[in-house]
């Protein structure tokens, strides 16, 4: 019988205080994310209002239909079974709610035509070629002011005091 000195003992110490030191932040990070119930709280991503429609569309799936006698590369025999279970219904297109126009609430005509535009309980003093929030302002008159969002154009009339 031999009897082991403290310098044999300091490899597996080190070795069990690894292994504790990896298993803590494993159960960590999985308690962070939620993975398999562990955490009660996690954070939820909240996508703002003008990307919601390209998030949309990255979600969704081509609806262009897939050519006939194409193979898989990735299968070596096409069976019938397979074929069926590759059709999956398409997920319904969430509709997101429609926002008010903005509001043309002045008109300032001077040799540097401004509007003043309420859009999101803000007031927005706007330019003839400006942007402002997810518009651009193509023209200001007398009137009325175009403004461009995407390939939609919109015009705001000026309402008469009589309205």
């Amino acid at each position: 019988m031999t009897n082991r000195g403290f310098e044999a003992w300091i490899s597996p110490l080190v070795a069990i205080a690894a292994l504790a030191v990896v298993a803590t932040q494993t159960l960590a990070a999985l308690r962070v994310t939620g993975a398999f119930g562990l955490g009660e709280h996690y954070a939820r991503v909240v996508v703002p209002l003008a990307y919601q429609n390209v998030d949309l569309a990255l979600t969704r799936r081509s609806a262009a239909p897939r050519p006939e006698g194409v193979r898989d590369p990735f299968q070596f025999v096409r069976s019938q079974v397979a074929a069926a279970a590759a059709v999956r219904p398409q997920p319904q297109p969430v509709l997101l709610p429609v926002e008010p126009d903005p509001v043309l609430t002045a008109i300032v005509w001077d040799s540097d035509p401004r509007a003043l535009v309420r859009w999101r309980d803000r007031e927005w003093t706007v330019r003839e070629g400006g942007l402002f929030d997810e518009f651009r302002v193509v023209s200001i008159t007398r009137d009325q002011i175009r403004l461009q969002r995407g390939e939609a154009t919109l015009v705001l009339t000026r309402r008469n005091l009589g309205d």
